[in-house]
C-alpha cells in the first residue's frame, strides 16, 4: 500500500469491523484486521455494490462477516471509518475477475445482490451434509465460465491466481531451500518466504470469509509450501541436479531431511514433469488439503470449493492447450491429486525436525 492507505505498527485491539479480538492495523483510515481491510480493498478497488437480504441491519460479528458483505462493507465505512479515496485503483486488468469486466461493458458500478452472500453455507451445513464425493451446492455459471459463489471467482481466474503466485514466487529470486547450507541459511530463507505466504494467504479469494483461528492455520500451510514445494518443484525441473547434492555444515539432520524431501515429493515431481500451472494446481491443493484437518466446518467447505474450481480450471486448460482426451486428463488430474500423500508426510518429517532443531513453528508470530 502506499503511504496514504498503508497500514500503523500493529497494536492488541479489536476489529472495528468485525469484532473481532486480534492485533490491527490501521488500513485506509480505520483500524481492522487484515481480512477485512482486503475485503474492503477489493469491493472498493473494483466497484462493487453489495446488496443485503435483510435491511442492512445485520450484526456485526465474526461469524456474520461470512454472511452478509453489505453489512461487512457498511461496518468498514460507518464503524471503523475507512476511506474509499485512500484505496488505491487498479494498474491493470490482469487479475480483475470477467464479471466485473463483463459488467464495466455494460457502464456503472458493479452490483452483487444477496446472492453472493451464500455464506450462510458456511455455518448451517452440518458436517454429514459436506462429503468430498458431493457436488457442490455453491457453484454456478456466470456466462460461460464456471463461477464460485462461495469464493466469489470463477474457476480459471482462481487458477490463474495460484499460477501469478508461482511466477511471483520465481522471479523474487529468493535462495532455493535445498541449498542452504546451515540452519541460519534456513532460517532466513523461512522469515523471507514467511512474508510473502501472508500475502499470497491473505489475498486468496475465499479466505476473507474465514474466521482468524482459520486463517492462522491455513497460513502455516501456505508458508511450508512456499519454503519447500516451491523448491522441490524448482529441483524436479532442473536439468543440473548435481548442484543440489550438498552436504549441510555440520547439520546432518537438516541434511538428512533435505534428501528425504528430494527422495520422496521431489523424485515423484521429476516423473511427472509439471508445468508452471500443473504445479499452481498442485500447490493449492496441498495447501488446502493440509488444512482442511483438525480445523473447522467452514475451512472444509472453502477447501472442497478450492479443489473442485482449480481442478475444474486445469481441465479447461487441458482441453484447450492440449491434445489430452477425457481419460487422460483424469489421470493426470488424479496423479496431481495424489501427490498430497508425500506432501503430508514431509509435512510432517519437517515439524518434527523443526522441533528437534529448535525452529519455531510456522506461523508462531500474530498476524496483523
Amino acid at each position: 500500500m502506499s503511504g496514504s492507505s498503508g497500514s500503523t505498527p500493529s497494536s492488541p485491539g479489536m476489529c472495528l469491523v468485525c469484532g473481532l479480538s486480534c492485533r490491527t492495523h490501521f488500513h485506509f483510515g480505520g483500524a481492522s484486521c487484515t481480512a477485512c481491510a482486503s475485503f474492503f480493498r477489493r469491493t472498493v478497488s473494483l466497484n462493487i455494490r453489495y446488496v443485503c437480504k435483510r435491511e442492512n441491519d445485520c450484526i456485526s460479528s465474526p461469524e456474520v462477516r461470512s454472511i452478509c458483505r453489505a453489512c461487512r462493507y457498511d461496518c468498514c465505512i460507518n464503524k471503523a471509518g475507512m476511506n474509499r479515496d485512500l484505496v488505491q485503483q487498479r494498474k491493470n486488468d490482469k487479475r480483475t475477475p470477467k464479471y466485473v469486466l463483463n459488467s464495466r461493458n455494460v457502464g456503472g458500478e458493479i452490483v452483487r445482490d444477496y446472492t453472493t452472500n451464500s455464506y450462510t453455507t458456511l455455518h448451517e451445513f452440518s458436517q454429514g451434509e459436506q462429503s468430498e464425493s458431493s457436488p457442490s451446492p455453491s457453484v454456478s455459471s456466470e456466462g460461460s465460465e464456471e463461477f464460485s459463489k462461495i469464493l466469489d471467482v470463477s474457476h480459471g481466474e482462481l487458477l490463474s491466481y495460484y499460477v501469478k503466485q508461482v511466477e511471483l514466487a520465481k522471479s523474487a529470486n529468493v535462495k532455493n531451500t535445498l541449498l542452504v547450507n546451515n540452519i541460519e541459511e534456513l532460517l532466513e530463507v523461512i522469515n523471507i518466504q514467511s512474508e510473502w505466504a501472508l500475502e499470497a494467504c491473505t489475498m486468496c479469494p475465499g479466505v476473507d470469509i474465514l474466521d482468524r483461528d482459520d486463517v492462522v492455520v491455513l497460513l502455516k500451510y501456505f508458508e511450508f509450501a512456499n519454503i519447500w514445494i516451491d523448491s522441490l518443484w524448482e529441483y524436479s525441473t532442473s536439468s543440473n541436479k548435481e548442484e543440489f547434492d550438498r552436504k549441510c555444515d555440520g547439520n546432518n539432520s537438516l541434511s538428512e531431511f533435505i534428501q528425504q524431501a528430494k527422495n520422496t515429493l521431489g523424485s515423484s515431481l521429476s516423473h511427472l514433469n509439471l508445468n508452471t500451472h500443473e504445479f499452481a494446481a498442485l500447490k493449492s491443493i496441498c495447501i488446502w488439503k493440509l488444512g482442511v484437518h483438525d480445523t473447522t466446518i467452514s475451512i472444509k467447505i472453502v477447501a472442497q470449493e478450492q479443489y473442485h474450481a482449480v481442478t475444474s480450471a486445469l481441465r479447461k486448460y487441458y482441453e484447450i492447450s492440449s491434445n489430452m482426451n477425457d481419460s487422460d486428463i483424469a489421470t493426470k488430474i488424479a496423479e496431481i491429486t495424489l501427490q498430497i500423500v508425500p506432501v503430508f508426510t514431509i509435512y510432517h518429517d519437517m515439524v518434527q525436525f523443526y522441533e528437534n532443531a529448535g525452529i519455531r513453528k510456522l506461523s508462531s508470530y500474530e498476524m496483523t
